[in-house]
């Protein structure tokens, strides 16, 4: 009787096991807001199509200006200031994703996931422990750094390709032909009836503008080649997307899979287009902050498909929902630790509420020597730009078609500050700042309370880009002595 009660608690377990969904989150690299198919027809991207156009659209998801900062928030589901908003460049920096916290895939560990990372880290290599095998993840391959050669994974004093805890000898191959392969193996080692996390979190479509001539050639020569590049390289951050679609679907999975795509920012200037938006990478104005993002997977209700979210969404906002899929507390308090911002957004997702949890979304807060510098806010239909915030190239984009091949003039740098009711004028052609004196203060009022937070652990201490150590007169030496790969070297 008691080997009967066990077998059946051993069967029920098992079942339970097999409800968690299957998670996805694709995070494309500087993908400009206009560089999609369903955007611009001159893009060939047809599985992004089907996933937007077939699941629901995020019509206001909001990253950091950069790359690094979305990563920590969505690995830890706090506001880039919170976790860190600067990027780590050089990549001898030895800081990265702050210790204290409790990585997403750690907590999808506790629940019972195999998690599994391909491609981009960008939050820390200096030592061991910043791996990304010890931040919760069973495999990983990938760029340790931000920003290396695609072809060579040259960047720097190194050659920047790791699996798990060594470096990968397949580098000299396209990274996104390797990362195929390892999709591949990734599947077919898989048991389907576990639940599974994967994050691919591609390079493309970040510079150097590479891509293999298959992909180039799929657009006609007649404009600039860097644009010619760049679009080859969204037709492959879309196939790579397609296979893990495929192999879901092979395996079964589908059904019981939540898939989320998203851009880490906006196209950088010079190289993506965001348009109709305003500006580009490296600023707060929507074409920096506000990616294109969609969510599809047989866990949809149906009733959401085919739909269009206009709910605030932070990136943040994934730790949290993702914990409360698998069925983990998302909470992660504790000494020298924010806790987490991000909300639960499955609610929105499965059509049970319309509105955002937010009361505000921070987009960033920045403290130097005392003076706010170089943040944002969103509140209700309005986001508060504090700071310089110069972009470059043509902030305002022209068309998908024209940019960047034709350089237009840099918009108005904020003076002091700039403020637009980003509903009425997603464009923010209109600065009210000065116009409207009162709503003004009042949200730099809201801004402002974060500087009553403690500085120490805001950005773990540090407070602009120019202040972090860089250790490359030990690193790279490191390197050299150690077959020439980046790699941990302290």
């Amino acid at each position: 009787m008691i080997r009967l009660a066990l077998v059946a608690l051993v069967a029920f377990a098992a079942a339970a096991a097999a409800v968690k969904p299957h998670i996805v989150f694709v995070l494309v690299d500087d993908w400009g807001y206009a560089d999609v198919g369903f955007a611009n027809k001159n893009i060939s991207s047809p599985t992004f199509n089907v996933l937007n156009d077939e699941g629901i659209q995020l019509d206001r998801h909001y990253v950091f200006k950069y790359c690094s900062p979305s990563r920590a928030s969505l690995m830890s589901g706090r506001w880039p200031h919170h976790a860190h908003q600067w990027n780590i460049v050089p990549q001898t920096v030895p800081l990265g994703l702050n210790l204290n916290f409790t990585a997403m895939p750690a907590k999808l560990k506790q629940a019972g996931y195999s998690t599994h990372m391909i491609g981009k880290w960008h939050l820390g290599l200096k030592s061991e422990d910043y791996l990304p095998v010890n931040r919760g993840f069973d495999t990983m391959t990938g760029c340790l750094t931000g920003g290396e050669n695609h072809i060579t994974q040259r960047d720097g004093c190194g050659t920047d390709f790791w699996t798990n805890r060594a470096p990968d000898p397949r580098n000299g191959t396209y990274d996104a032909y390797t990362y195929r392969d390892v999709i591949d193996e990734l599947f077919d080692q898989h048991n389907a009836t576990d639940p599974f996390f994967l994050y691919l979190s591609l390079h493309n479509v970040h510079a150097p503008f590479q891509a293999p001539d298959e992909w180039v050639n799929l657009y006609p020569n007649t404009t600039c080649q860097q644009r010619r590049l760049y679009q080859g390289m969204v037709s492959v951050a879309d196939n790579v997307t397609g296979l893990v679609v495929q192999r879901l679907k092979e395996k079964l999975m589908w059904d019981n899979t939540l898939f989320v795509v998203s851009a880490d920012n906006g196209g950088a200037a010079c190289g993506g287009s965001n348009y109709p938006l305003k500006g580009s990478k490296g600023t707060f104005f929507e074409g920096g902050v506000r990616s294109r993002a969609f969510v599809n997977g047989g866990l949809v209700p149906q009733r959401m498909r085919t739909t269009a979210l206009d709910a605030y969404i932070h990136i943040a906002d994934w730790y949290p929902t993702f914990c409360k899929l698998a069925g983990v507390d998302p909470a992660d308090s504790g000494p020298g630790k924010f806790p987490v911002d991000g909300v639960d957004v499955w609610p929105l997702l499965s059509g049970e509420e319309k509105e955002s949890s937010h009361d505000e979304i921070v987009l960033g807060f920045n403290y130097s020597a005392g003076n706010p510098e170089q943040g944002a806010i969103i509140v209700g239909d309005y986001k508060l730009i504090v700071g310089h915030n110069k972009g470059g190239c043509d902030t305002l984009m022209y068309s998908p078609l024209d940019y960047p091949c034709s350089q237009g003039e840099e918009a108005p740098d904020c003076d002091p500050n700039c403020l637009y009711n980003i509903r009425q004028d997603p464009r923010e052609t209109t600065d009210l700042y000065h116009s409207q004196p009162v709503l003004a203060q009042s949200l730099l009022k809201r801004y402002m309370k974060y500087a009553e937070e403690p500085r120490g652990e805001q950005d773990q201490g540090y407070h602009v880009q120019g202040a972090l150590p860089d250790a490359k007169d030990v690193a790279c030496p490191y390197f050299a002595a150690h077959g020439g790969y980046y790699r941990p070297w302290m």
